[in-house]
């Protein structure tokens, strides 16, 4: 063998002995990110299914479920300890609750756990975290009140999918609405092409997505049919579709969820009983294709999922088809959550305005002081001049921006001056603002 051939052999080993480890570290590492740790946290909490699970500033709160339902517990990450917050109206179950502005909403989930009637209930419920109060909002339209309704925010909007409407007794719809905080407005929209329930909806760029769920109480009874198809809605075009690739394992209340802008749906309950599933599969909208991802360590479903940080979170649900409840929080990637502490805004304003005889006054305030929106229950005039002001502005059950304006026109309609009443703004709650009318 000649010199020159040994040196050649010697260089492609050593070649191979240094970039081979850096090219199986690398795989690996990649692997080993995208994994679910259990996270083994301090569980003083309440274990339940068919539950929240949401993320409010620097706090995880669960609520609601089949188990104790209206205990509301909080999750401080960074010290791995739990309180309990203020007890939720109603047994709130089998929805979806949302963050936004500084409060977590429930719109379309069931009132009762009389299975396997549940009741839906009747209005929108707000929960403020940051003075840990609840909040009743407006009434949901008699025609389109559900429970187990797949809800997402979409530029300052709601929006709220499917549901059922009798519990788990064949109640299932394909409805579609929007509901407008700022304007106290609510849209029904065209319906999906799949009516489903046990489901959570998820918003990519300008797409939603509805995967897993069922129809309950449908012809294979309580657990059954599962519901394959994907229904895509387009913000911009306004228009449904279905993915052309379906979801490769069918089940009901799986944790949806969005990570590195891919559609996940892990965990879910199958048709047949025994355990919950495991498995996280996801769909890359950008290659139209789904994958495997790593197994949960523990089978659920019936929670909901936190992403939070570089990581995802999940803790709850039931091991088994049907009933069942556990704790058991683990984190999907890393284990590194961010939140900032909310800081409740307040309402500023003048302590009296006067205005001019038989004339319209505008009374402009400002939400300020904190990081969190501002939930308007009413604006009343009262006193004995109330019968010679009148609130033109139409602000009740509205939602003020942190840092947002709150202009309210008064007009004054008797004929003389030094009429005077008092402008009551009850707002997040049982908070209440007093402004002093006179004309002049």
């Amino acid at each position: 063998m000649t010199q020159l051939r040994i040196n050649f052999i010697v260089l492609v080993f050593y070649l191979i002995a240094i970039f081979l480890p850096l090219t199986l570290f690398s795989q690996t590492s990649a692997t080993v990110t995208e994994r679910w740790i259990d996270k083994d946290e301090n569980e003083q909490y309440t274990a339940r299914h068919e539950c929240s699970f949401v993320q409010a500033g620097n706090r995880f709160i669960m609520f609601g479920g089949r188990e104790s339902a209206k205990r509301l517990d909080i999750y401080d990450y960074v010290r791995d300890g739990w309180s309990v917050g203020s007890e939720a109206p109603k047994e709130f179950n089998h929805f979806q609750a949302t963050f936004f502005k500084g409060f977590i909403w429930v719109i379309g989930s069931f009132k009762t756990n009389t299975f396997p009637k549940e009741l839906p209930e009747e209005n929108v419920w707000l929960y403020h975290a940051a003075l840990d109060v609840w909040i009743k909002g407006p009434e949901i339209p008699a025609g389109r009140r559900r429970g187990g309704v797949g809800l997402v925010v979409y530029q300052d909007k709601f929006y709220l999918l499917g549901g059922n409407t009798i519990g788990h007794n064949g109640g299932y719809v394909s409805w579609f609405d929007s509901y407008d905080p700022k304007t106290n407005r609510w849209t029904v929209l065209q319906d999906a092409s799949q009516a489903r329930d046990h489901f959570h909806a998820v918003v990519i760029d300008k797409t939603l997505y509805a995967a897993g769920g069922r129809q309950s109480g449908g012809e294979g009874g309580m657990f059954a049919p599962l519901i394959s198809a994907v229904d895509v809605y387009n913000f911009d075009t306004k228009v449904w579709s279905v993915l052309e690739k379906a979801l490769p394992t069918p089940r009901a209340a799986p944790c949806t969820f969005v990570f590195n802008d891919r559609l996940h749906v892990a965990g879910g309950e199958g048709e047949a009983r025994g355990p919950a599933y495991k498995l996280t599969e996801a769909y890359d909208p950008s290659t139209g294709s789904w994958s495997r991802k790593d197994d949960m360590n523990y089978a659920r479903h019936g929670t909901q999922a936190i992403v939070s940080g570089d990581g995802v979170y999940i803790a709850g649900g039931s091991p088994v088809r049907g009933g069942g409840r556990q704790l058991n929080m683990e984190v999907y990637h890393q284990d590194t959550p961010s939140g900032m502490p909310l800081v409740a805004s307040d309402l500023q304003g003048p302590s009296k305005i006067m205005i001019n005889t038989g004339s319209t006054q505008k009374l402009s305030l400002e939400n300020k002081g904190g990081n969190t929106g501002t939930f308007i229950n009413k604006v009343e005039i009262k006193g004995l001049g109330k019968d010679r002001f009148k609130v033109l502005s139409s602000v009740d059950l509205t939602l003020v921006d942190a840092g947002g304006p709150l202009e309210i026109n008064i007009q004054h309609l008797g004929k003389t001056k030094d009429d005077r009443a008092d402008l009551h703004i009850t707002y997040n709650g049982d908070l209440e603002k007093v402004i002093g009318l006179a004309s002049k």
